[in-house]
């Protein structure tokens, strides 16, 4: 069962530590085991985790939330410290795309990826711990892949196939940790009902993609998060500062902003 979250990387930092477009999270497990949840941009999160006496390159596994170079950037300065743990990721997860976002640019791993373990639908390598991704995208319901494609012109859209989240089991009920969440938040937590069966969520931890979005899908957001009956929400990275704004106004449970540095107890 998951003890606790460290953010070693994100958007904003603590004042000691330090800070990029990215996220990396640390999982500590009561039965000793410690886990990461992404590599952020660079090597950033492992100087950050030097603070936090953290030790990531002893990390039993590392799951990757999707290919993108905020999130995988830093696998190989973990592997050059001696990683040696479990990688899982989907299998698109290595593949190349682009943004087309006022300019064009390459936004897949940077590196390719070291030997993984690839992961379709869905993977438990941790008791306490599933990994859920080929979400599928209900007609209507928000997702975060506008201006995405798989090639340089721009006609091949890409759909993000590779994004997942975490069900972590904690004590107060499950927590839902989140990359981009390009996926939308409801087609998310829609396909974690479908393959676990459970309708209502202790928290919702990690980036929501809206940075770019309006207040219509705002408001989906805030709907979904209210119909799981989620009672802690902590948000950050691609969020976006108005989007959290909206949030924190329009919800009422418990919300935070991550940051590096940031440490989740879970009693």
């Amino acid at each position: 069962m998951l003890k606790q979250l460290t953010f070693l990387c994100d958007n904003t930092a603590a004042p000691h530590l330090e800070c990029e477009w990215g996220l990396s999270v640390a999982l500590e497990f009561d039965n000793g085991h410690l886990w990461l949840w992404d590599t952020g941009q660079t090597d950033l999160f492992l100087r950050n985790a030097a603070k936090l006496e953290i030790t990531p390159h002893k990390a039993d596994g590392l799951a990757l939330s999707h290919g993108h170079y905020d999130h995988t950037g830093g696998l190989s300065a973990l592997m050059e410290h001696g990683f040696r743990g479990d990688i899982l990721a989907h299998p698109q997860a290595e593949v190349q795309r682009y943004s087309h976002r006022k300019t064009l640019r390459p936004i897949g791993p940077p590196v390719p990826l070291p030997r993984f373990t690839p992961v379709e639908r869905t993977a438990t390598p941790e008791p306490g711990m599933t990994m859920i991704t080929d979400i599928p995208r209900q007609p209507g319901l928000f997702q975060a892949v506008r201006d995405f494609s798989l090639d340089t012109e721009g006609k091949r859209p890409d759909p993000v196939p590779d994004d997942a989240f975490l069900m972590l089991e904690t004590r107060q009920g499950p927590l839902v940790l989140l990359g981009c969440c390009h996926s939308g938040l409801e087609n998310s937590l829609l396909e974690l009902q479908a393959q676990t069966g459970r309708s209502e969520v202790f928290a919702v931890v990690g980036g929501l993609h809206l940075h770019n979005a309006g207040e219509a899908e705002w408001e989906a957001t805030a709907q979904a998060l209210e119909r799981f009956h989620v009672q802690k929400l902590a948000m950050g990275h691609c969020t976006g500062e108005n989007a959290i704004q909206f949030l924190e106004n329009r919800l009422n449970c418990e919300c935070l902003r991550t940051y590096s540095g940031l440490r989740l107890s879970l009693p």
